[in-house]
């Protein structure tokens, strides 16, 4: 029994390591060869963009199935079909590495913010430069880039954390999030993730990996409205916003560990 586990351990460690080498790869070749593509099948930005983003929803979908069919992890969903409409501020909590891969795989135009570092990571910059998404270095025009992107009706994806959830800490939102919520005025619609065992957290490096395939679940619950947030100055509405999204979060996510 013993020697079953030792058997299983090593073949999910040899697994996780090829799938994260087939992730880099993919993002130093796909890029280069699906840009030129592009631009030949359409003169409109708007239009490639949009078939960019899909691109990469197909490559992320792949890339976790690949991980499913290994015996790597698995997945469970709820509330997804909340997600089936355009125009969406989707906020997340932010457990493990691969939170937004999970998210694209489920939204076929995903827009990002992500941090403008990933853009001297080979895997991750080939990807985000192929389907437009926002970095976080944009500073003033941030809000007006957002509008943008939520106007030519993508799901906006944030995690308010800025950085994976640290086990057992509480929960400490930027504002940025809950600051494009209110100046956009376009109700949130929150995804609580939760991984179990942990795994891919802050704590824990690729090849630190469970005794167990791990199971990640996203529950897409009921939108937050931005009405109450608009009768205060937008400044305030933030700060107001950012303490009732760190509320719902930590009464929704038990698993959090506080």
């Amino acid at each position: 029994m013993q020697l079953i586990r030792q058997i299983n351990y090593l073949w999910r460690l040899l697994a996780t390591g090829l799938c994260f080498t087939v992730f880099g790869l993919g993002g130093v070749i796909v890029p280069p060869i699906a840009t030129p593509v592009l631009y030949l099948t359409s003169r409109s930005a708007p239009t490639r963009q949009r078939q960019a983003r899909k691109l990469v929803h197909w490559l992320f979908k792949g890339f976790m199935h690949m991980m499913r069919a290994l015996g790597i992890m698995t997945w469970r969903t709820e509330g997804l079909q909340k997600l089936n409409r355009e125009g969406l501020l989707l906020l997340a909590n932010h457990p493990t590495l691969i939170d937004v891969v999970c998210l694209v795989m489920f939204v076929p135009n995903a827009d990002c913010i992500v941090k403008s570092r990933l853009l001297n990571n080979p895997a991750m910059r080939g990807f985000i430069s192929l389907a437009g998404y926002i970095t976080n270095d944009r500073g003033d025009i941030l809000v007006k880039a957002a509008k943008q992107s939520l106007s030519q009706g993508s799901v906006l994806v944030i995690f308010p954390e800025g950085t994976r959830t640290r086990q057992g800490e509480p929960f400490k939102f930027q504002r940025g999030a809950a600051n494009i919520a209110v100046r956009c005025q376009v109700d949130v619609t929150p995804v609580r993730i939760d991984c179990s065992p942990p795994t891919l957290d802050k704590e824990r490096k690729w090849y630190h990996i469970p005794e167990r395939p791990f199971v990640m679940s996203f529950v897409v619950g009921d939108d937050i409205a931005i009405k109450p947030f608009l009768h205060c100055p937008a400044s305030l509405g933030s700060r107001r916003l950012t303490r009732k999204l760190e509320s719902y979060f930590l009464e929704e996510c038990p698993a959090h560990g506080h």
